[in-house]
């Protein structure tokens, strides 16, 4: 666009042939020229512009937030039993897998014990297999040649006894007594058989199932007690319970664990957490299982995406804000974690609710005083008339990138000058260049 009107370059022209030479020659020629500049106005040559269209689309706005790196879980190992550190297998900054070994307590009066245990347990296990494997042959034999000999004497005894009575019973010289002792000994041979016949009849049997039950029950219980015993030996090497990174040693070898207090300290760095307070004014609009994208000052070459795990719906009373939590994956550079605990870190999370909105680039805004226009291109009525502008107040929402919110007397579609718009004025004709 040509930054003066014709009529005030002919006018400078006047003045300064006027100054220069006052001739009246001269002065009609300037006079002819101011004559000539009404016609030169009409002929204003059209400021070259470039223009974008008015976009309506939908818009998530972001915003960023502080947040610190913080481990997804921290441990504080501490001593089961009372005892004296034997072994310390870690140390600080070493990294652990789960069940690890970190820390040795002596054991040496345990381990006794468990010898004892497990000669024990030797013990009831070959009482039992050989109560399981029933009476022996030879057993068998032994118990059926004493049936067989009680039988034989019983047989005797009562035979001894017939003739005895018919003596008696006949006069013949048998005493009372005889005849009452030859009775007792046929009684203790009959009990005698039963006796033998009894034994032979458990040994084909076998064990009764009573006393295999029992027999059992004894090595269950024995191994039960070498399972304390190996519960309470377990007690004396602490490990570790996930895999991470030890961070604190509370003792030393040689130094005396009690119960209850600490050993080591371990955290779980993978996956990283990323504790971000927002105010309650953006709280509403953040959603668990949406994206994140941070960045830590540390590591200002990388961007990671993260996703939000939980939003903890307790708000410091102090800064009214909300705890936020971000989980992502936190490589490993080196055998060590690229995200440290502790970290600062930026992070955009979604701050608005997505909504329709109008959008032009903000290289169309153009400031008048204390109000935004744009100039939109309005196209010729006929072929012969010019492209014009028309100068448009226009109030500003939110910002996406170079592309910025408008509302006001447009619609979409509509096309606004993005280049040239600084010195062009209302109704002002235009030329569009690619």
């Amino acid at each position: 666009m040509c930054p003066f009107s014709c009529y005030e370059t002919y006018l400078r022209q006047l003045l300064r042939v006027v100054v220069w030479h006052r001739s009246a020659i001269i002065c009609t020629f300037a006079c002819a020229l101011l004559l000539s500049a009404p016609f030169c106005q009409a002929q204003e040559i059209p400021a070259p512009v470039r223009v974008n269209k008015i976009v309506q689309r939908r818009i998530t706005l972001e915003r960023e937030f502080i947040g610190t790196a913080t481990p997804r879980r921290r441990s504080v190992i501490g001593s089961a039993i009372d005892g004296r550190v034997m072994q310390m297998f870690v140390r600080e900054g070493d990294a652990v897998k789960t069940n690890d070994p970190l820390v040795q307590i002596r054991t040496g009066t345990l381990k006794i014990e468990l010898a004892r245990a497990k000669a024990q347990l030797d013990l009831r296990s070959h009482e039992l297999a050989e109560i399981l494997n029933g009476s022996r042959p030879e057993e068998i034999e032994k118990a059926k040649a004493h049936v067989e000999g009680a039988q034989g004497n019983f047989e005797y005894t009562e035979a001894r006894l017939r003739r005895a009575r018919r003596t008696y019973d006949n006069g013949a010289v048998v005493t009372l007594d005889e005849v009452e002792e030859a009775l007792s000994q046929s009684i203790a041979a009959k009990n005698i058989l039963q006796a033998a016949t009894a034994d032979y009849q458990m040994a084909l049997e076998g064990p009764r199932k009573e006393r295999i039950a029992q027999a059992r029950a004894e090595v269950t219980v024995q191994n039960k007690v070498i399972q304390q015993i190996e519960d309470r030996i377990g007690l004396h090497t602490l490990k570790a319970p996930f895999d991470g990174y030890v961070v604190k040693r509370h003792n030393e070898v040689g130094g005396w664990a009690s119960a209850g207090k600490p050993v080591v300290e371990m955290i779980e760095l993978n996956p990283m957490e990323v504790e971000v307070l927002v105010s309650e004014k953006f709280v509403t609009h953040v959603r668990p299982a949406a994206k994140a994208i941070v960045r830590f000052d540390a590591l200002s070459d990388r961007e990671f995406i993260g996703e939000v795990v939980q939003v903890v719906p307790q708000a410091d009373l102090r800064s009214r804000t909300f705890p936020v939590i971000v989980q992502l994956e936190n490589p490993t550079q080196a055998n060590q974690p690229l995200i440290k605990a502790g970290m600062f870190a930026r992070v955009t999370l979604h701050s608005h609710p997505e909504n329709e909105a109008l959008m032009v680039p903000k290289d169309s805004l153009v400031l008048n005083g204390t109000r935004r226009i744009v100039f939109v291109i309005v196209p010729a009525s006929r072929q012969d008339n010019p492209t014009t502008v028309k100068a448009v107040p226009v109030t500003l929402g939110n910002s996406d990138g170079r592309w910025i919110e408008i509302r006001g007397d447009i619609t979409a579609s509509q096309e606004v000058v993005i280049k040239g718009n600084e010195r062009l004025r209302p109704e002002q004709a235009v030329r569009i260049i690619p």
